[in-house]
């Protein structure tokens, strides 16, 4: 027997486009920013050109790949929008930016099992040199911004609709938050 859409399967589907789409574009645009920002104050190019191990591990930034980057960047935002979409009640709580962030910094930079270097697989299983100094503060920079540019966002639209329910005289917030 085939199952009747509904209003709500409707709004859920919606929701998930529009959260997807808000954060694969704001995880791009802090990328790129901040991207270029590090890349001409650490001139990264020179120092993975210099070091013996990046030399060996980085591409030099006439490469394709590194060229689309930015492209990349919208499915990378993409995938991870669609592993938080299920717990994105908890990301619109209070300090929920901080909670994004968090969850984001553990387990895509310091916490990642791929062994890149400041990550503690990087650490304990590779030859990079680990200087805080390089990759890590605009990693850390970029995904704080990322996180409160997000979620700062979705709480002014939600004390909108808050503020508007209650002055239509509903009792209670229900409805599409995303």
């Amino acid at each position: 027997m085939r199952e009747v859409s509904t209003d709500s399967d409707h709004l859920s589907k919606s929701g998930f486009v529009q959260f997807t789409t808000r954060f694969a574009l704001i995880h791009t645009l802090t990328y790129v920013a901040f991207g270029i920002f590090f890349m001409l104050l650490s001139d990264y190019f020179t120092v993975f050109a210099e070091d013996p191990v990046f030399s060996e591990v980085m591409k030099p930034a006439d490469a394709l790949s590194v060229r689309l980057a930015t492209i990349v960047q919208l499915l990378r935002g993409t995938l991870l929008a669609s592993a938080i979409y299920p717990f994105r009640m908890v990301i619109f709580e209070k300090n929920g930016w901080f909670k994004l962030f968090w969850l984001i910094y553990i387990l895509t930079s310091l916490g990642a099992v791929i062994t890149g270097p400041g990550s503690i697989e990087g650490f304990l299983y590779t030859k990079f040199s680990y200087n805080l100094l390089i990759g890590v503060p605009e990693i850390t920079l970029q995904m704080l911004s990322f996180s409160w540019l997000f979620c700062r966002r979705k709480a002014l639209k939600t004390a909108r609709f808050l503020l508007v329910r209650s002055s239509l005289g509903h009792n209670g917030a229900t409805g599409n938050l995303y």
